[in-house]
């Protein structure tokens, strides 16, 4: 029976509907079996990610990058969080009470400390800001500050805001001495020049939590209470549990309403989200004093199909709706481009009386990016004078597009595009489109890898019974070999349960095989998990396994070999016994056969008695069933090495 830490493990799993959290976070829709969406794990422009459900497990798979797992893996890579971290949360989540573990320890491997040490002090940190704010004579210029923008005390409760006071030791103080480096990491407390202490990173200012998708607090954003202090904003710096370039400020309150407007509204600053929070506009998030990337865009593609730029109405907006197309044309969302009249920021367009009304016209009205694009162009253009100038323009405007990929789009829009170009020089579209350059990969277009879990090494007491290495690889292997491995293994990932309802004789239902006995090295990996579960009996599903699983290929190839065993098995109970049963027949006859080459030496020239009682001894083992599936025995692509099987 698995020790206490297992049954904690499986009961959260059970608890919770893998459809259900992977929805909260990925726009994900049923299609036949599955649930099907863009992946989150990788730069994803289809719908290539997959939920499968089946009879009590469920498991997600990724049919490009290969991303396949259970809800602690789905949990662990879209959060980056450790395992400890994910069962925590997924617990919290089901409302399962975890019995207390000893301490994870505070350092990682490489020294520095671990993630959940990180974010439990940025929760001490956001309790202390939030007391200070509650405080009748410290938090009093903070209240005002926030009474003066008009932020109201529900808006204080919803995005957690807070105060820190005055002194270089407000929070320092309240510290442990062991708590210290994880705060210093955190960027919470810096080191004197001279080296002899700490002292709090940020002093009298508004304090803004800066969450993950979670909820949980990862970093700050201070905004100056004393009109000469600078800088204005300061910002935690970036740490292992905050990057700017991935995080978007109020995402954790704005994802539900993102996801049932399929809109996203993207803005900049944080008083700007919370004015259109408090307004009613709730699918609002903001960057954090940085320009939008490419991981800002692939984190809102997963959630929605719209995706509204919000920009102020000066210059310095427009430059930075210029930045924000480039980073999202290549997104598979639609994007629209929305500048708000008289440079106003949308605090101060809400804050008129008929504020919310000129806010709402103005997001409706929103440009597509194809069309902001081409009015800068108009734009240039008119000031243009001469036929050099006009041609180095468009020329320069060819290049801006072919750079964001325009070549490669498709459809109506290119097309309308063109012709309006064609028109605009009285020029053939075919000439147009002739002039347009190939795409050139830059900084700013090539898509950005999704980041790993920091440390996926479980800190649980289970967590030596979580991940299994692989063992080494053996000999060479022969494609027949290779091929009925994988047969067997697709039907016992299918169904585990189907050997005990094997209509054979005894020693051909449910195989007393050995991972030893598999030679494919991605076989054998599955096979090390695999086989000791279903030959324990009991209940083992797909949501098991691939907990189970290290996350790599050998996770990918499970998860693909048991679409393959549902496609040869169906639904019929049956149907899966007599597959696994000629299964069995089939690896154990290639066993036998591979085992009398071995032992049988090559003929040269010996006497006929011996090559007849070769003969004999070979007809003796009769054929190999055929139970390889065709696709496999048609020369397929090997998912896991890349190489076709042979």
């Amino acid at each position: 029976m698995a020790g206490t830490g297992q049954s904690e493990i499986d009961q959260v799993r059970e608890a919770t509907d893998l459809v259900r959290l992977v929805s909260e976070h990925v726009a994900i829709q049923p299609r036949g079996r599955e649930y099907v969406g863009l992946c989150p794990f990788h730069d994803d422009h289809k719908p290539s990610f997959a939920v499968v459900t089946h009879k009590g497990s469920s498991f997600f798979h990724c049919f490009a990058c290969g991303a396949s797992g259970d809800c602690f893996r789905f949990v662990m890579r879209f959060h980056s969080m450790e395992f400890g971290e994910a069962l925590r949360y997924l617990a919290e989540r089901a409302g399962i009470t975890l019995q207390p573990r000893g301490a994870a320890g505070g350092e990682r491997d490489d020294g520095g400390p671990r993630r959940g040490d990180l974010i439990a002090t940025q929760e001490r940190a956001l309790a202390f800001f939030r007391r200070v704010l509650a405080d009748s004579a410290a938090g009093a210029t903070a209240r005002g500050a926030l009474e003066d923008r008009g932020i109201t005390p529900d808006m204080v409760d919803r995005f957690q805001l807070g105060a820190a006071p005055e002194g270089y030791d407000g929070l320092l103080r309240r510290l442990d001495a062991s708590d210290r480096p994880v705060a210093r990491a955190a960027g919470l407390l810096k080191t004197r020049q001279d080296e002899s202490g700490e002292y709090d990173a940020f002093r009298n200012r508004l304090m803004f939590p800066i969450c993950d998708e979670v909820g949980r607090p990862v970093a700050f954003g201070g905004r100056i209470l004393d009109p000469d202090d600078q800088p204005k904003y300061l910002n935690s710096a970036e740490s292992p549990i905050f990057r700017k370039s991935r995080t978007l400020y109020g995402l954790h309150l704005a994802r539900r309403s993102i996801m049932d407007a399929s809109l996203a509204i993207v803005t900049e600053g944080y008083t700007d989200v919370i004015a259109c929070h408090q307004a009613g506009f709730e699918n609002v998030v903001g960057t954090l004093g940085t320009a939008l990337t490419a991981d800002h865009a692939r984190i809102l593609a997963r959630i929605c199909d719209t995706v509204v730029l919000l920009f102020d109405g000066d210059e310095a907006g427009q430059k930075a709706a210029d930045r924000g197309v480039e980073v999202f044309f290549n997104a598979p969302v639609d994007v629209r481009i929305c500048v708000l009249p008289d440079g106003m920021d949308p605090d101060d367009l809400l804050r008129q009386p008929d504020g919310p009304e000129r806010f709402r016209d103005a997001v409706d009205s929103a440009t597509d990016a194809l069309a902001f694009k081409l009015d800068r162009f108009h734009q240039r253009l008119d000031g243009s004078a001469g036929l050099s100038a006009r041609q180095r323009l468009l020329e320069g405007f060819l290049r801006e597009l072919g750079d964001l990929g325009f070549g490669q789009l498709s459809g109506v829009r290119k097309r309308l595009v063109l012709t309006h170009l064609a028109d605009l020089f009285r020029l053939p579209v075919a000439e147009i489109e002739r002039a347009l350059p190939r795409r050139r990969v830059s900084k700013s277009t090539r898509p950005v890898p999704s980041p790993a879990a920091a440390d996926s090494t479980p800190d649980h007491a289970a967590a030596s019974e979580m991940l299994i290495e692989p063992a080494d690889a053996g000999p060479p292997v022969s494609r027949a070999r290779a091929l009925a491995e994988r047969e067997l293994l697709s039907i016992l990932l299918f169904d585990p349960a189907c050997g005990e309802r094997a209509t054979e004789t005894p020693e051909d239902a449910l195989p007393a095989f050995q991972a030893t006995d598999f030679r494919d090295p991605p076989a054998r990996h599955l096979a090390e998990v695999v086989l000791p579960m279903v030959q324990a009996g009991g209940d083992v599903g797909m949501d098991r396994i691939l907990g189970r699983l290290p996350e790599d290929e050998t996770a990918a190839l499970a998860a693909r070999l048991f679409r393959e065993g549902r496609r040869r098995c169906g639904t019929e109970d049956a149907d899966a016994a007599g597959h696994l049963a000629t299964a069995t027949a089939t690896l154990r006859r290639l066993i036998e056969l591979e085992a009398f080459e071995a032992e049988t030496p090559a003929s040269s020239g010996g006497a006929a008695e011996s090559v007849a009682e070769q003969i004999r001894r070979r007809g003796q083992l009769g054929h190999v069933p055929a139970a390889i599936a065709q696709d496999l025995r048609s020369g397929e692509a090997d998912p896991v090495a890349g190489r076709r099987l042979r």
